[in-house]
């Protein structure tokens, strides 16, 4: 995923346009233009509400944003307003939990600590993917919007990204041989999971624990926290954005997983 330039935004809109007719995704009831969307556009600074694009074989197939919540008064400068739109016949493909991935990660980094984001009631889709990832149903507004004669009901979804560090950390105990009978048990099970050999494995958890850790001194920098907790925290938010039912990721979601449950010891090697 890139930031989207202003040569995207014919291909954003097309995207938007395409699921106005369903009914069940956008209130606007007939296509807007891109000259419309302009404004829209240029509201967004890439440093704290960007417009992200996934790409598949040079065409945008998905775009995010990342916008002012309640007309962007400063009380609400740290929540935003999550979109997340996928092209027709792309959709079914996993495209929008990936980009919601990045975003749920990349929040916190962008001064954000409350998403929120609104789905019609019929939305099954969408409901199910923001629960996939934590969002709670924060509120129901009953029959607010019509369209075509029907009233349809708007769910507003919610996620508080930084519940985890509002409390003083203290650091953990974990027996040694316990720590080592849970990894021993994972290794020698692993053989039964499909997905990459054990070798590999170990450099994608490696990976994503070099990730939580960048993640963790760009946003704690200058506050008081236990980075072996911290770590440890954002390596299992990590851990569940990926898909545990997916049989590829099956191995890196149980590895990451089970690192997550424990206190990381070291977390720069």
């Amino acid at each position: 995923m890139r930031d989207a330039t202003l040569e995207d935004l014919a291909a954003i809109v097309e995207i938007y346009n395409s699921t106005i007719p369903s009914r069940i995704v956008s209130a606007d009831t007939e296509p807007i233009s891109v000259e419309r969307r302009l404004p829209w556009f240029h509201e967004h600074d890439p440093a704290r509400r960007p417009i992200r694009v996934a790409e598949a074989d040079g065409e945008v197939v998905g775009w995010l944003s990342l916008s002012d919540f309640y007309d962007g008064r400063p009380a609400y400068n740290g929540t935003a307003e999550i979109g997340i739109y996928v092209r027709e016949g792309h959709r079914g493909q996993g495209i929008g939990g990936r980009m919601l991935q990045e975003a749920v990660g990349r929040a916190p980094v962008l001064g954000i600590k409350t998403l929120t984001a609104g789905a019609f009631a019929g939305n099954e889709p969408s409901l199910e993917l923001f629960g996939r990832f934590g969002f709670e149903r924060w509120a129901y507004f009953p029959r607010v919007a019509e369209l075509d004669g029907a009233e349809i009901d708007l769910v507003v979804l919610g996620l508080r990204l930084t519940e985890q560090y509002d409390e003083p950390l203290t650091e953990e105990e974990i027996d040694p041989e316990e720590a080592e009978q849970r990894i021993t048990q994972f290794v020698t099970s692993a053989d039964a999971l499909p997905g990459p050999p054990v070798e590999e494995l170990a450099e994608q958890v490696a990976d994503l624990m070099r990730a939580a850790w960048t993640d963790l001194e760009k946003f704690m920098d200058g506050k008081p926290h236990n980075k072996l907790l911290a770590t440890q925290l954002l390596l299992g938010q990590r851990a569940r954005g990926l898909r545990p039912d997916d049989p590829e990721q099956w191995r890196l979601y149980a590895a990451a997983t089970l690192l997550s449950g424990m206190v990381v010891r070291s977390v720069e090697g």
